[in-house]
């Protein structure tokens, strides 16, 4: 990848952190009453990320493409179906699949509202539907690659928010699929 071909591709990544993590931090505040208690931003190209117990990830079709991950502290997943699901009562058997769900449903609603206001600043932007990785997995960047993590920090747990392009270089289990570009 050119070096001109990075720059935008930083730039786009930027623009796509700034406004995910505003929809995310407005998200945890007003919809499940949870407000970060500080935010730690860990830019550049590592060569890995560790994930967390839990982690969401969709594919948003813009220019290069990104995938977006967010990876949850097992106590701060369960602390958000709690208050995700506290109209409907959850069974104790069934906890963990709500637990799954609250995490797709999150990410889901949180980066679908995001693509509205990116697509004002570019072409229509898609989103796929969410996969679900449990347990710790690794991201492990690669040249050509651009990885940019942020992790807010709430009373509850901290939840990590990587962004990942360009995904044409990855399959949908983040796995690196050695020269697609």
């Amino acid at each position: 990848m050119s070096s001109q071909a990075t720059l935008e591709l930083d730039q786009e990544i930027a623009t796509v952190v700034e406004v995910v993590v505003k929809r995310t931090v407005s998200f945890m505040r007003e919809e499940l009453g949870q407000a970060p208690t500080g935010v730690k931003r860990h830019d550049g190209r590592p060569e890995s990320l560790q994930l967390r117990d839990v982690t969401a990830i969709v594919s948003v079709g813009c220019y290069a493409g990104l995938y977006i991950a967010f990876s949850y502290d097992d106590s701060l997943i369960r602390a958000m179906m709690r208050r995700y699901t506290a109209e409907i009562g959850v069974a104790p058997d069934e906890e963990e699949l709500y637990i799954q769900e609250t995490a797709s449903d999150v990410v889901n609603v949180i980066v679908g509202n995001c693509t509205a206001e990116l697509s004002k600043q570019r072409e229509s932007v898609s989103l796929s539907p969410p996969v679900l990785m449990l347990g710790a997995r690794k991201i492990s960047g690669r040249p050509g690659t651009s990885v940019s993590t942020l992790t807010l920090q709430f009373q509850e747990g901290l939840l990590d928010l990587a962004f990942v392009g360009p995904k044409v270089m990855f399959d949908e289990h983040l796995n690196f699929l050695g020269g697609a570009i």
